[in-house]
């Protein structure tokens, strides 16, 4: 576990960790965060309160049912932005009055000014220390991201939770505008993309070196 997660509350690091592994049991909660079962399931009962995530129990054929844990719909809207309806309102108006050649005039500035926020906190590191930073620096914006990187040099970005997801849902190009973003920082080729929106578990961009 990242110190960054170690300094979060145990009901955020257990509600991230949920968020990322596929129906996780109790078990391996506990062995993934490195706390007792009990604990786990403390947090585990503040959390379905606040309905963000649910539990089901699975037959195993013998002895008791396995308890496994799961995110709800409700979970999407608990991790955007504060100021999110704000800005789906802004769109919406900017498109009522001016059109969709505007919106993408936004998204266009936005990423400009995000890719050199970016680059100037990126700047003067080595490899390793940049896509520690990136990663970091993505996870304070909300996207519980991880970057993994291959033995052939290929990254592999994944993003559990995204801030733009409803803003995506109606403006399908801020994907695209993501992609983009991701290729100026690495000054690599994005060659594989897939979103949420596709009823995935993550936003993944696997990024490879340009030929």
């Amino acid at each position: 576990m990242s110190e960054l997660a170690r300094g979060k509350p145990s009901k955020v690091r257990l509600f991230e960790t949920v968020k990322k592994m596929e129906s996780p049991t109790l078990t391996q909660l506990s062995n993934e965060m490195g706390i007792s079962k009990t604990a786990i399931l403390k947090q585990v009962n503040l959390l379905e309160k606040d309905g963000v995530i649910s539990r089901t129990y699975v037959p195993t054929g013998k002895g008791r049912p396995v308890c496994k844990v799961n995110v709800t719909n409700r979970s999407y809207d608990q991790l955007q932005d504060t100021y999110r309806s704000i800005a789906e309102d802004a769109l919406s108006y900017v498109e009522e009055k001016f059109g969709c050649t505007l919106i993408n005039e936004i998204m266009a500035t936005r990423n400009i000014r995000l890719v050199n926020k970016y680059r100037l906190e990126l700047q003067d590191t080595s490899w390793e220390l940049m896509l520690k930073r990136f990663e970091e620096m993505r996870n304070t914006e909300g996207y519980l991201a991880e970057i993994s990187q291959w033995d052939d040099g290929t990254i592999e970005i994944a993003e559990f939770n995204c801030p733009l997801m409803r803003i995506a849902e109606k403006y399908h190009d801020a994907c695209e505008y993501e992609k983009k973003f991701f290729q100026e920082i690495f000054h690599m080729e994005v060659i594989k993309m897939t979103t949420v929106l596709e009823n995935t578990r993550a936003c993944r961009f696997v990024l490879k070196e340009r030929e």
